[in-house]
């Protein structure tokens, strides 16, 4: 097909106007590639909920089309949807770094999806071929977890450039700086389009290094008079190298809480990606054997997550480690939005059994992994795109990343602001949105294979805020109330001055008098419910302000 016929179709499934979830599928003709597949985080309405996957059900209809998925790096909100996509939809390859893919396979053995696709490891500077219509050349990034990557892909319209998440780190802690040289080639080219992360859009300068917490871990170490403990995600690499390095300068013995940190230090350690001497390590049960100023424990926690290790000790629930006074408690991340709550309650169960707790954006125990402005500045004018679209992040993030293009040089209307969702086809001419596919989030609790319905949520919310009643009436074949309605309640905050037996009485009386003056001969069970449950909606509406969660029982007797 000549390519001034071609058209690209840009479809974010997930990670625009949100943090997490980012998933982005690339379409030309009958070939599509997925850039991602991450999982997103819920925030404290969704009671019950650990986590929200993407909606596949465009790639699902597309299936055939599938080409392979590319993953830019790591973490949970770039590859933790995979397992729940693979269960749906037929991936023939997948696309990584060996860190991630290491990670992922051990997802995949978990999910039972072992053998669901090919995972293929890449290195820095390597093209891969995936269809007549894609080829993505893998660039070295630097970002919060090790081999990250941004990536060039190759389309008969012209190039195109996927961050990926970055920030650009000039002394990283492996080395492996950002790969400028490429970015400015693709620049060079007349880029098509440029993919770029917002979420550091609103803070002004540059992020600073990952090795700038190393010196300030040192200090800690050094004036901590007793047990250190130190939690981060998992998933960063470099910060848990770090922290394994100043233990072992500082002849502190090191122990591992959680199963994830586990899980990525022992993979790490297979893959190279860190390195420590066997004698570092102790285990749980070896502690009490250590004075406590030799000791460090690294642990999962740093979300506040009820079940996690740290949270159990600021609860003074975990069986084996106890916080006592003298303990240092280092807090080297910062809250996902919508965490801040969960995180504050650890910090504050810490402050209360004795712990010194350092954290917070002036302890200097935490950097970010994502660009500020200044470098997405600086991307923007290195690769000069033709047309730009902001993604990861916010909804004001990717406003305000839009805002900055068009400072840069682009032209207005070719800096297109996206939802999940959305369809953009674009030529090498022009761009627009022309379609809508559905892009709205599953929810998962646990490890159920499923996804968790909307209204089950909302009825927990009810739950949870405005109780529950149990109502039980007898109607006759008339559909005449023959007996008092039988009342439960529990969780319900009643009006001042009223026991639960004269509300419920009132109540009682209040459904008795209305139903009786309506005709229910011709109503059916199902109407007779409702015209029920309307009356008690109209009684507490009324009377209390709130509205319980309604469990209505009808029983008919044939006289």
């Amino acid at each position: 097909m000549e390519t001034t016929k071609l058209k690209i179709k840009i479809i974010p499934l997930g990670g625009l106007g949100e943090i997490g979830a980012n998933t982005m599928a690339l379409e030309i003709d009958d070939e599509i590639i997925i850039i991602d597949c991450g999982l997103g985080f819920p925030d404290e309405s969704l009671i019950g909920v650990d986590i929200l996957i993407p909606d596949f059900t465009y790639l699902k209809n597309n299936q055939s089309k599938i080409k392979a998925l590319i993953l830019t790096h790591a973490h949970e909100d770039h590859i933790g949807a995979v397992p729940y996509l693979l269960k749906q939809v037929t991936v023939p390859k997948i696309l990584s770094a060996r860190l991630t893919n290491g990670l992922l396979e051990h997802k995949l053995i978990e999910h039972d999806l072992v053998k669901a696709s090919t995972l293929i490891n890449v290195e820095a500077k390597e093209f891969h071929e995936l269809s007549s219509n894609f080829g993505v050349k893998f660039i070295a990034s630097t970002h919060s977890v090790a081999d990250a990557f941004s990536l060039i892909i190759k389309t008969p319209l012209g190039l195109i450039i996927h961050t990926g998440d970055f920030k650009f780190d000039y002394t990283p802690i492996d080395g492996k700086q950002y790969d400028f040289d490429s970015l400015i080639e693709a620049g060079n080219t007349d880029l098509l389009l440029l993919m770029s992360d917002s979420t550091n859009i609103e803070r002004d300068g540059y992020t600073p290094s990952e090795s700038v917490i190393k010196p300030r871990f040192e200090e800690i170490f050094l004036k901590a008079r007793e047990r250190i403990i130190a939690t981060t995600f998992a998933s960063n690499i470099h910060r848990m190298s770090q922290v394994l390095s100043v233990a072992q300068a500082f002849n502190r013995k090191v122990a591992i809480l959680g199963r994830s940190m586990l899980k990525y230090a022992s993979i790490a350690r297979d893959l190279g990606y860190i390195n420590y001497p066997d004698s570092l390590m102790v285990s749980l049960n070896d502690l009490p054997q250590i004075p406590k100023n030799e000791q460090v424990i690294l642990t999962t926690g740093s979300q506040g997550e009820p079940l996690a290790a740290l949270n159990r000790m600021a609860q003074a629930e975990h069986k084996q480690v106890k916080i006592t006074p003298g303990d240092t408690v280092i807090f080297s991340a910062t809250p996902i939005p919508g965490n801040e709550r969960l995180v504050a309650n650890t910090i504050n169960g810490l402050f209360y059994h004795g712990a010194q707790v350092i954290y917070g954006k002036k302890s200097g125990i935490h950097v970010s992994g994502h660009a500020s402005k200044s470098e997405q500045r600086l991307m923007l004018e290195m690769t000069k795109p033709k047309f730009f679209i902001p993604i990861h992040g916010e909804y004001r993030m990717l406003i305000k990343h839009a805002q900055l293009a068009r400072e840069c040089g682009v032209e207005h209307n070719n800096v297109l602001v996206l939802e999940n969702g959305d369809v953009l086809e674009m030529d090498k001419d022009s761009a627009k949105i022309v379609d809508k596919v559905p892009s709205h989030k599953h929810f998962i609790e646990g490890n159920r294979s499923s996804d968790v319905d909307i209204s089950v949520i909302n009825e927990r919310k009810i739950l949870m805020e405005d109780g529950v009643i149990n109502l039980a009436f007898v109607f006759n074949h008339k559909n005449e109330l023959i007996a008092d309605p039988q009342i439960k309640m529990r969780g319900l905050i009643l009006p001042r001055n009223k026991t639960q037996a004269n509300f419920q009485v009132e109540l009682a009386n209040y459904i008795k008098g209305n139903i009786n003056r309506i005709d229910k001969s011709k109503l059916n069970d199902s109407d007779l419910k409702e015209t029920l449950k309307s009356l008690i909606e109209d009684f507490f509406e009324n009377e209390v302000k709130s509205q319980p969660l309604k469990q209505i029982h009808i029983h008919k007797l044939n006289y």
